[in-house]
This record gives C-alpha cells, sequence and structure tokens, in this order.
C-alpha cells in the first residue's frame, strides 16, 4: 500500500501541473493561477503533515481535526465565489457601458455603417 504521504505529493504535482498546462493553452487566466496553486500547496501541505491540522485544530479550540479541514474549504469556496461575483458583477458593469456606446455611436451615424468606412480612409 502506498503511503499518505507519497499520495499527496504525487497528486499535488500533479494538479499542479494541470494547472500550468491550462494556463499554457489559455484555458485559465494567469491571475487565476497563484489562487489554485495557493489550494494545492495548502492541500500537500496538510496530506504531507497530518499532525499540522491536528496541532492548528487544538490551537483553535476544535475538538475533531477534520471539522478544521471542513471548515477551511468553505470558507476558501465562500472566497472564491465571491471573487467571481465581484468580477462578474464588473464585467456585467463594463459590457453594459460598451453596449450604451455603441448604440450611441450607432445612433450618431444615423444607424448605417457608411459613417464608419468614411473615418477608415
Amino acid at each position: 500500500m502506498i503511503p499518505l504521504k507519497v499520495t499527496t505529493t504525487i497528486v499535488s504535482f500533479a494538479l499542479i501541473a494541470v494547472v500550468f498546462r491550462l494556463v499554457r493553452k489559455n484555458l485559465l487566466y494567469t491571475r487565476y493561477t497563484l489562487w489554485w496553486t495557493f489550494i494545492i500547496i495548502c492541500s500537500a501541505v496538510l496530506g504531507l503533515y497530518p499532525r499540522l491540522s491536528d496541532w492548528m485544530a487544538k490551537m483553535l479550540g476544535i475538538a475533531y481535526p477534520p471539522a478544521l479541514i471542513l471548515l477551511l474549504a468553505c470558507v476558501f469556496i465562500f472566497i472564491k465565489m465571491l471573487a467571481m461575483d465581484i468580477e462578474r458583477s464588473n464585467q456585467e458593469i463594463r459590457l453594459r457601458r460598451l453596449t450604451q456606446r455603441v448604440a450611441m455611436l450607432e445612433r450618431m451615424c444615423g444607424f448605417d455603417a457608411s459613417c464608419m468606412e468614411d473615418e477608415e480612409e
């Protein structure tokens, strides 16, 4: 049977390789790479040193150490969802403003694309 430390190390390196491959193929933005790398490193550290979660739970007064890991996972998920909602809100605001600008340009040109062709020449 493979020890837990070996398994978590292999899984962590595999996940980091997947994240960097996604970045290289432009399927994941580089600013999200830090987030995922941080999560992978945290899970690797907790996998390599399981007594660390016991110690942290004891310091925080949590009687059942796996409950601390679940709590941390829920907090990280909440933070990620909040960040995604903020980013989506910003994108919707920018899209609305862009749509309004295009509408104003079309109105100035009289809904005709010939106005745009004259500017290019």
